[in-house]
């Protein structure tokens, strides 16, 4: 018998154009501390100060704090938590993707909490203190690819121990979300890759470890990732195709939120996190894709009916000869379509020397001991080895 399970506390704002309703919005303060990348794209993009002037009418004070970078830092955190305290702003708004949306929530959490943001880690070196409360948080997304919109994560890294934690707890759900494809239309198609095989694995990962115990996550989770598989590639083709990007985001940043918010996903995203962790300059979904197919080598094999029904849900026909393969062949089919199948590790200055750290890290740190079938260190150096080139 299925099971329903949910929590989904978000207000969403979702469709092309509906930014500015940001002007009229029930907002949880007055005086906000927006995150933005260190790069300045969204000043040069013009929503920087769109934001901001929708913000100010709706009668809102704001403080930029535009230090955050891919793989957002403990030390970036703690930097804009006592801007903010000094600032006396009493929300959070994180401004971007999913690295801005995750340093406003990790600093709402400190702001309310106090302390530090290590005490609050529950794996690692973190103090496992129990998170009672955070701030308010409001975000505007400019990416698809995280979910964080929309669920309760944030990951953040701590550079001197190249720790990357999961920080999950209710209080970290933004108040509003608003999702306006209008604003990804810019967004370069390295990006765009990324972030579209995050959130396409976002969702099929957390299918494959809710096993159809919640019947409600299904919903959400085969939706997801049979509409990033659908869209990726036309969004990829033309970047200003606003229906691709629409589809796109509604798979990524409702979809796999949602999905994200009810389940897990599997240890391909743990190690690919790891990897991140060790090498932070590296974007997340390049990790994620640079292992994936080896992962589901690997992995799929212990579940073949489950696997072969999710390839033909993609349209790729299971093979009686091949059992448990139908899912491999269709992610090859638009890995190769997309290009992502060239992606290479050496290209990204990932070095082979470091393989048993990021092992180490997955299964002693992140920990993985929850997954549908938990992967030695032995295993995970094997599948990296293998998916280097």
């Amino acid at each position: 018998m299925f099971t329903v399970d949910t929590y989904l506390p978000t207000r969403i704002i979702f469709g092309a154009g509906r930014l500015k309703e940001l002007a009229t919005a029930k907002l949880p303060g007055k005086k906000a501390l927006v995150c933005v990348t260190a790069d300045g794209l969204m000043k040069t993009l013009g929503i920087q100060d769109q934001v901001l002037d929708l913000l100010a009418q709706n009668g809102v004070e704001t403080v930029i704090y535009d230090k955050v970078y891919p793989n957002p830092s403990r030390e970036s955190v703690m930097e804009a938590v006592e801007i903010a305290n000094r600032e006396g702003c009493d929300f959070f708004f994180g401004l971007g993707g999913g690295s801005s949306i995750d340093t406003a929530k990790a600093v709402a959490l400190v702001h309310k909490l106090g302390g530090e943001l290590w005490d609050y880690a529950s794996t690692g070196t973190g103090g496992r203190k129990e998170v009672t409360g955070a701030s308010p948080i409001v975000t505007v997304g400019t990416t698809c690819g995280t979910g964080t919109e929309v669920d309760q994560y944030c990951v953040i890294t701590k550079l001197e121990t190249a720790e990357k934690l999961d920080f999950t707890v209710d209080a970290l759900f933004p108040t509003l979300s608003i999702i306006d494809p209008e604003l990804m239309l810019s967004l370069p198609k390295s990006q765009t890759m990324y972030q579209g095989f995050d959130a396409f694995f976002h969702n099929a990962e957390c299918y494959m470890t809710n096993n159809h115990r919640n019947r409600l996550l299904d919903l959400y989770s085969v939706d997801g990732f049979k509409t990033a598989y659908q869209w990726l590639p036309k969004v990829l083709e033309d970047g200003s195709d606003l229906e691709a990007r629409t589809n796109m985001s509604y798979a990524a940043n409702i979809l796999g939120g949602y999905s994200m918010g009810l389940d897990f996903v599997t240890t391909h995203h743990i190690i690919a996190q790891s990897m991140g962790g060790v090498f932070p300059k590296v974007a997340h979904g390049a990790t994620l894709i640079f292992i994936a197919k080896e992962f589901y080598k690997r992995y799929t094999k212990h579940f073949p009916e489950f696997f072969d029904e999710m390839g033909e849900m993609l349209g790729t026909p299971a093979d009686p000869s091949q059992p448990g393969t139908a899912f491999c062949r269709a992610l090859d089919k638009v890995m190769a379509i997309t290009g992502a199948d060239q992606l290479k590790m050496s290209d990204f200055g990932i070095d082979p020397a470091q393989f048993q750290k990021i092992a180490d890290v997955t299964v002693d740190v992140t920990e993985i001991d929850w997954d549908r079938y938990v992967m030695s260190k032995e295993e995970i150096v094997e599948l990296l080895e293998a998916s280097y080139r």
